[in-house]
């Protein structure tokens, strides 16, 4: 079924043939950023939140092996200079592209979590004096916000994560809670990729990828959904069970929640909403800076 929809798309096999011979040889565009204080990090974990070891899956071994992954299927095309926003962006609308656009999206989720921790066993991170307005004008208090997150991604049976979105062009712009599901995207720019909903409690008649009706739509369709609002991501939740079972196990999903709540870096979600400005290279140096506003 696959290789017939394939053989459909003049030169598809052989394009695809072409980047996985390439691949073994691929040049590492794409790296593991470091994180702040990343180095006490490897070494111990983030207090709190996360082990050494759960640290190291999570993020070391996950994102290492994400990016890796991109290098390899990236490799050769047009697309392997990209960083992996801008991927998410321009290949969101072709269904052969799902691998590397999973993978871009993962990418960029799994960075944007963890750069949204405050990993300062030190200092305790809370909202300002200007967030907190913005806050208590979209859910009536912090704590309201704190309860509706948590209860949404301990409610989500299957992997994703809940974004703490702001609406720029909207009155007022206000902070709401958007879903997404396995790898989707909360970037206005990806299209029909959001994934919001669980696929497990979809129609068994639906169509995906180059099957359905994204396959079927005109390539100069506009970039964003039709009725689409643009977003702008500030904070989020990864509920993957990679990123906290080893520490939790099997029932402490909440427990995770509760222990993440504290642990956000308060600072940084007041940097996306003030628009931070584009940043061109990693902390680590060199590497593509994997969220740039």
């Amino acid at each position: 079924m696959i290789i017939r929809s394939l053989t459909r798309r003049p030169g598809a096999l052989q394009t695809l043939a072409q980047h996985a011979s390439r691949a073994p040889y691929a040049r590492r565009l794409h790296g593991v950023p470091s994180l702040l204080n990343h180095d006490e990090l490897v070494n111990n974990g983030i207090p709190g939140l996360f082990s050494k070891k759960q640290f190291d899956i999570a993020y070391t071994q996950y994102q290492g092996h994400i990016v890796e992954s991109l290098n390899i299927a990236t490799a050769g095309s047009a697309y392997e200079n990209r960083d992996p926003k801008s991927l998410i962006v321009d290949i969101a609308r072709d269904p052969l592209m799902a691998y590397p656009w999973n993978l871009a999206s993962m990418a960029f989720n799994n960075h944007f979590f963890f750069r949204g921790l405050n990993t300062n066993p030190n200092i305790a991170s809370a909202p300002s004096a200007d967030l907190v307005p913005l806050i208590n004008r979209s859910f009536h208090s912090l704590e309201t916000l704190q309860e509706t997150m948590m209860l949404t991604a301990d409610a989500m049976f299957g992997p994703g994560f809940v974004w703490l979105v702001q609406t720029p062009d909207a009155k007022d712009q206000p902070l709401k809670l958007l879903t997404t599901y396995i790898a989707g995207s909360p970037l206005s720019g990806a299209h029909n990729r959001k994934q919001p909903a669980d696929m497990n409690t979809q129609n068994t008649e639906s169509y995906a990828g180059s099957f359905g009706a994204a396959a079927r739509q005109k390539e100069n369709r506009p970039k964003k959904a039709l009725g689409g609002v643009d977003v702008v991501p500030l904070l989020c939740v990864n509920t993957w069970e990679h990123v906290w079972l080893h520490d939790y196990g099997v029932a402490g999903k909440m427990s995770f929640l509760e222990k993440w709540w504290a642990k956000i870096d308060w600072a940084q979600v007041q940097q996306n909403v003030l628009f931070e400005k584009p940043q061109t290279q990693s902390a680590g140096g060199g590497f593509r800076q994997f969220y740039s506003s």
